[in-house]
């Protein structure tokens, strides 16, 4: 296998990861539109109030599915790595297939749910009632600071993170498997 079969192979999951994240964010607000309300600045949160219990089952509804898409998603990845590969696999072609899954949703979360319609399209679905034109959703710096915490930059290391554990997870698959 080539490294451009294994960078189309990442891509493509990557394309289909990021899509079934953005339908789950994107749908839970339009059922509930406090469903991510934990995930708001903490002013806009203290402005709106407590959650409401539609709000917490969308949560909950985005949760699983981006559980399960971030199950299915590398599983068929590796599978469709295995199918192009002359042998076994080992652990370096999925993790970099898991690590760039995550790195593109990582992305495109940040430059597009987060910059592109949080912070400059707002979108009436991602404003929660009575906390309309607060400057805080104009603050592109509170989504960085989300990505990049400190002391542990945690979000970052959760990229090399996730491919460590599609690569493990494939790897000793192959070998169990035999």
């Amino acid at each position: 296998m080539s490294v451009w079969e294994l960078l189309g192979i990442s891509l493509g999951c990557a394309t289909v990861l990021v899509t079934l994240f953005s339908g789950s964010v994107i749908g839970s607000l339009l059922v509930a539109p406090d469903a991510l309300v934990a995930d708001y600045p903490q002013a806009i949160q203290e402005r709106y109030g407590t959650q409401s219990a539609r709000g917490k089952r969308a949560a909950a509804a985005a949760g699983t599915v981006n559980l399960l898409a971030f199950i299915a998603v590398p599983v068929a990845g590796v599978w469709a790595l295995h199918r192009r590969s002359d042998g076994a696999l080992g652990f370096w072609p999925p993790f970099a297939l898991g690590t760039i899954c995550f790195l593109a949703l990582i992305l495109f979360d940040l430059l597009v749910l987060d910059w592109w319609l949080f912070c400059t399209i707002q979108p009436r679905f991602m404003v929660l009632p009575g906390t309309e034109g607060m400057p805080e959703y104009r603050d592109f710096g509170f989504h960085v600071r989300v990505l990049v915490p400190r002391p542990v930059p945690w979000p970052l290391l959760a990229v090399p993170g996730y491919g460590t554990a599609v690569g493990s997870i494939a790897y000793l698959a192959e070998t169990v498997a035999g």
